[in-house]
């Protein structure tokens, strides 16, 4: 079994998120905080700033004048659109490499994860939820605990896959079995330890929603759906899909329809690509 106090060690190798990033997470779901503030607050973290303006200036989005500051950036894209590449560009290095303990390709966390958040935010505009941006970050990050966890697969995995194809266990409650944690739990360790709010944390913990819960808090009912979403439409890697009981429960809470999650797919499928090649510039 691993110790959870080592594997928090070990994700110390992760490059962590920066301080920017907290700061805005306790600002962008704060309707009176005034757009300036946010912008200025940008303007302060060169690399990110580089890097948004390179994005916004890409033949993506076709401007015709040259966008030469974050102010420009925020009224051409929008603010929320500003805040989702400004959060991509912090995580987005670790994600890309390839993790073979889990059998995921070069850049295949990074597209679960990125359509994850993606669509996790199309759900929060659609139900006009206020905690868009928590609930962005959240599926985004939610895998984090993979990056750790992969080195320490080797013959593990071979358990893992038998225990979910024998006993019929989803990946999470395999991985419990086998290891003594999962890749869930210790993400939302992860996310404490780098000092994200409690409700952040708490949705990277119970993503799967393994743990009985009477009441689903409606961040975690958002990444859940849109986790099983991209389960549905094989956006995620084979050993990420199934196990999804919840989805009629979570649309309930959430008060969504069939028609509603079908046309969040759709849309989200009819732009896939352009939007991995655009967020392939970060």
């Amino acid at each position: 079994m691993l110790s959870l106090d080592q594997l928090l060690k070990e994700s110390e190798r992760i490059e962590p998120v920066p301080q920017v990033i907290h700061q805005l997470m306790d600002l962008v779901d704060d309707p009176e905080v005034p757009i300036s503030e946010i912008t200025e607050l940008i303007l302060y973290e060169p690399l990110v700033t580089a890097n948004l303006l390179k994005l916004a200036n890409s033949a993506a989005f076709g401007f015709k004048k040259k966008v030469d500051s974050v102010h420009d950036a925020v009224v051409l894209l929008g603010l929320k659109r500003v805040v989702e590449i400004v959060l991509l560009n912090s995580v987005t290095k670790p994600l890309k490499s390839a993790y073979q303990g889990y059998g995921l390709e070069e850049g295949q966390l990074w597209k679960q994860s990125v359509s994850c958040a993606l669509m996790a935010s199309a759900i929060a505009e659609t139900i006009a939820a206020p905690e868009k941006h928590t609930v962005f970050t959240a599926a985004l990050l939610k895998d984090i605990g993979v990056i750790v966890l992969d080195r320490h697969m080797g013959e593990a995995m071979a358990m893992i896959r038998t225990a979910m194809a024998v006993d019929s266990l989803s990946l999470v409650s395999a991985e419990r079995q086998v290891l003594g944690i999962d890749h869930a739990h210790l993400g939302g360790r992860i996310a404490e330890k780098w000092n994200f709010s409690e409700a952040l944390a708490g949705t990277i913990q119970q993503h799967h929603l393994t743990d009985a819960v009477t009441d689903i808090p409606k961040e975690i009912a958002m990444v859940y759906l849109a986790d099983s979403m991209c389960s549905m439409s094989g956006l995620n890697a084979e050993l990420f899909c199934g196990h999804y009981i919840h989805d009629d429960r979570v649309c309930n809470q959430l008060g969504l329809s069939e028609e509603n999650v079908n046309r969040i797919m759709s849309d989200f499928f009819a732009r896939k690509e352009d939007i991995y090649g655009l967020l392939a510039l970060l």
